[in-house]
């Protein structure tokens, strides 16, 4: 069956299926049809990133809305974070898109849904809306247009939600930087941080329609912690905080250039949640992408663990399931689930959590809340294609085999993913050993790039390897050594 949805919603090129007009018109009169089947009158909430396109998209999904009887309120730029809060705190909504393409670059974008709940809806749900799109029952159209509302002090809402949390602290123990991404949070977090009165510089808070992510935000410091490092120097600030395009990722960057991503924050806040009794069932959800001395660090500190196929969508259904409360990825999704309005990672919440362990503790170092956390060897590699691919490693030719040499070679392999990108045209490698250095394991992470880039015919495109153990992507003179 054909279908829109990827890993996290529907993503692509603008102005390319499935997001050219058409398609995106006809997506929302789909989505109203699958509404429709169990709400006479529903709600639906609507918000978007700084791109120019989310403006253009988000417009164009509200009239295919509107026209099919959907009543549209639209909360105008927010973080992802927000809309999934602001659908379970007013409990009124009966579903709520954020039109963004997260961490991704300008010319992408996509749309993330969800339901009552404020949770990425269902595969269930996504294959109904897919056969509403796809099939040729006839889709609800009324020339007169349902009525709508903006409602922009809703990111306002939300940041008071987040400022209510920490009323009582004391943050003048630390200075930050916080690096926006010239996204979703420029607004949002400036709130955030004045009404708590936290002492930060803020970057990246200008947003143009066309530089979000530019340079800035959470995956270029991933890249190059060395530029967020750079101006914690400059303005005399102990720890420098990094959100993506919507804020729904974060991670912290301290003096000494050291990254802490995702897998360092579920540690640091296993433990204090653990402390404070507040750890349901002991237990924290990860992904295959984390580091396996994430699951070493849990196992020394009685902690259990419960993993999960990469995707915050998926961490979210396992801490529901369970009834858990903290789970996430290392690209920086974290959800604690304290109540129910909390069911989506929150690059935000997840910054102020770890945040104000610092100011518990003035005379650590942010690596010293997570003490005994220790990453083995790791590498990601990001192999860029032409075009999208959904081929596995086993439909390309000599790639299992070359895969087999690979874990002989690598005496300590712990682990190899090989896998098509789902949300960008590109494939993915991860490759972790016990004690093998950094650079052998990019030697052969190379060695397998460009025998997929020979494959997919797209030799001599760009190839990113990220040490996921210090930050930084790794010099081809470093892989080669």
């Amino acid at each position: 069956m054909q279908t829109l949805f990827g890993a996290d919603g529907i993503r692509g090129i603008i102005e390319k299926y499935p997001l050219r007009i058409e398609d995106v018109e006809r997506l929302g009169r789909a989505v109203a049809a699958w509404l429709r089947q169990n709400d006479r009158s529903p709600v639906f909430l609507v918000g978007a990133d700084t791109r120019e396109s989310s403006h253009r998209l988000k417009a164009v999904l509200c009239d295919g809305l509107t026209r099919a009887g959907i009543r549209i309120v639209d909360a105008g730029i927010l973080p992802t974070a927000a809309i999934s809060f602001l659908i379970a705190f007013k409990n009124f909504f009966a579903a709520g898109a954020m039109v963004s393409a997260s961490h991704n670059p300008i010319c992408e974008n996509g749309i993330k849904f969800f339901d009552q709940r404020g949770v990425k809806i269902h595969s269930d749900t996504e294959r109904a809306i897919d056969k509403f799109f796809f099939g040729d029952a006839r889709l609800p159209f009324e020339i007169r247009r349902a009525p709508g509302s903006v409602e922009p002090d809703y990111a306002s809402q939300y940041a008071h939600a987040l400022a209510r949390e920490y009323h009582d602290v004391d943050w003048s123990s630390h200075s930050v930087v916080v690096d926006c991404a010239n996204g979703a949070a420029y607004t949002v977090a400036p709130q955030v941080l004045q009404a708590l009165n936290v002492r930060c510089t803020l970057l990246n808070v200008s947003p143009d329609g066309t530089n979000i992510n530019l340079q800035a935000g959470s995956e270029s410091v991933r890249n190059s912690p060395r530029l967020l490092a750079a101006q914690l120097q400059k303005y005399n600030a102990q720890v420098g905080i990094a959100f993506d395009g919507d804020a729904d990722r974060v991670l912290f960057v301290d003096r000494a250039n050291r990254v802490y991503d995702g897998d360092m924050l579920l540690a640091m806040l296993a433990l204090r949640l653990q402390a404070k009794q507040q750890l349901r069932q002991d237990t924290v959800v990860y992904t295959q992408m984390s580091n396996s001395g994430l699951e070493q660090f849990f196992k020394s500190n009685h902690i259990f663990s419960r993993l999960v196929r990469n995707g915050d969508k998926n961490v979210t259904n396992a801490l529901l399931e369970h009834d858990l409360t903290l789970g996430g990825e290392e690209v920086g999704h974290i959800i604690a689930r304290t109540d129910h309005t909390r069911v989506t990672g929150d690059g935000l919440r997840a910054g102020l959590m770890v945040l104000n362990e610092l100011n518990r503790h003035p005379d650590l170092q942010l690596g010293y809340l997570a003490p005994g956390m220790f990453k083995w060897p790791q590498i990601n590699v990001l192999i860029c294609l032409g075009e999208r691919t959904q081929a596995s490693a086993g439909e390309i030719l000599g790639l299992d085999r070359r895969i087999e040499q690979t874990r002989r070679a690598i005496g300590d392999i712990t682990r190899l993913e090989c896998r098509p990108a789902s949300t960008e045209a590109a494939y993915r490698i991860m490759i972790e050993a016990r004690a093998t250095p950094i650079s052998i394991l990019a030697r052969h992470a190379l060695d397998l790039s460009q025998h997929i880039q020979r494959h997919l015919g797209c030799a001599g495109m760009s190839i990113r390897i990220l040490d996921c153990v210090n930050g930084g992507v790794i010099t081809p003179d470093s892989w080669r050594d």
